[in-house]
C-alpha cells in the first residue's frame, strides 16, 4: 500500500494592533507570502476612527495606509461571536481580549487550518497558547517578518503543523483499518449436467428415417403389382 501523502495546512494569519506600529507599511505586503490574512473587527475599529481624524500624528498616518491595504489587497475582517466579560477593564485589555475572542473563533471554524496571532503583546500571546487549541497559536512581528523573508518556518508553527498532520493521519489510517462490509453473492443456478452421448443414440435417429423410407417403398411396390394395368392406363 502506498505511503499516505497530506498536504500541508494552510497558514491564517491575524493581525494585532500593534503589529501595524512596529513595522513599515511596506512590510505589511509581506505577510501575504506566509498565509491568509485576517484583521479583527475591533482592531480595524480602532484604526478606522484614527484614519478619519485630521490629526497628522504617527498613528493617523498609519492608519490612513492601513485603509489603503485593505482596499487594495484581499486581506479580510474577522467578527468574534464570543461574548466579553462585563468587568470593568481598560481600553488595551478590552482590545487583546477582543483579539484573543477572535482568533478562537476563527480557529474553530477553520479546521484543518493553522491560524497564527501575529502581536508583540506577551500577555496576548499567552492568553492564546492557554486555550490549547491544536490549530492556534501566537509570534512576534519579528518572527513573522523573518519567516516572510526566509520563507522558514519559525519552530512554534512547525510544531502545531506536525501535531495536525500527524492528527489527521491518525483518522485517515484509522478510517482505512475498518473491516469492509462483505456483499452477499447471488445464489447461482447449478449447471445442469452434460451427458456424453452414445453411438446407439447417435444412430437411432438415422435408422428411424431409414425404416420409414423402406416401409413406404415395399407398401409402393406392392401396389404397382397389385394394378399394372391401372397404372399404364394412365
Amino acid at each position: 500500500m502506498p505511503p499516505i501523502m497530506l498536504d500541508t495546512p494552510q497558514i491564517f494569519l491575524l493581525i494585532d494592533l500593534n503589529t501595524f506600529f512596529a513595522c513599515k507599511p511596506y512590510e505589511w505586503l509581506e505577510f501575504s507570502r506566509v498565509g491568509r490574512c485576517y484583521v479583527p473587527q475591533v482592531v480595524y475599529e480602532e484604526l478606522d476612527s484614527w484614519a478619519a481624524s485630521r490629526s497628522e500624528s504617527m498613528e493617523s498616518r498609519i492608519a490612513r495606509e492601513f485603509r489603503r491595504l485593505m482596499l487594495e489587497s484581499d486581506w479580510e475582517l474577522t467578527r468574534s461571536l464570543i461574548s466579553t466579560e462585563s468587568r470593568p477593564m481598560t481600553r488595551r485589555a478590552r482590545l487583546a481580549l477582543d483579539v484573543r475572542n477572535s482568533a478562537e473563533d476563527l480557529a474553530r471554524s477553520s479546521i484543518g487550518r493553522l491560524v497564527v496571532v501575529v502581536s508583540n503583546d506577551r500577555a496576548l500571546i499567552q492568553q492564546v497558547q492557554a486555550l490549547n487549541l491544536e490549530n492556534l497559536t501566537g509570534i512576534p512581528v519579528s518572527t513573522l517578518l523573518a519567516w516572510s523573508r526566509s520563507k522558514r518556518q519559525p519552530p512554534i508553527v512547525l510544531q502545531h503543523l506536525r501535531s495536525m498532520q500527524t492528527h489527521s493521519l491518525q483518522l485517515l489510517t484509522a478510517g482505512s483499518s475498518r473491516p469492509g462490509i462483505s456483499r452477499l453473492e447471488s445464489p447461482k443456478s447449478s449447471p445442469r449436467p452434460v451427458y456424453q452421448k452414445s453411438w446407439v443414440d447417435r444412430l437411432l435417429p438415422l435408422l428411424i428415417i431409414l425404416g420409414g423410407l423402406a416401409i413406404g417403398w415395399t407398401v409402393a411396390h406392392s401396389l404397382i403389382l397389385k394394378n399394372p394395368q391401372t397404372i399404364e392406363q394412365k
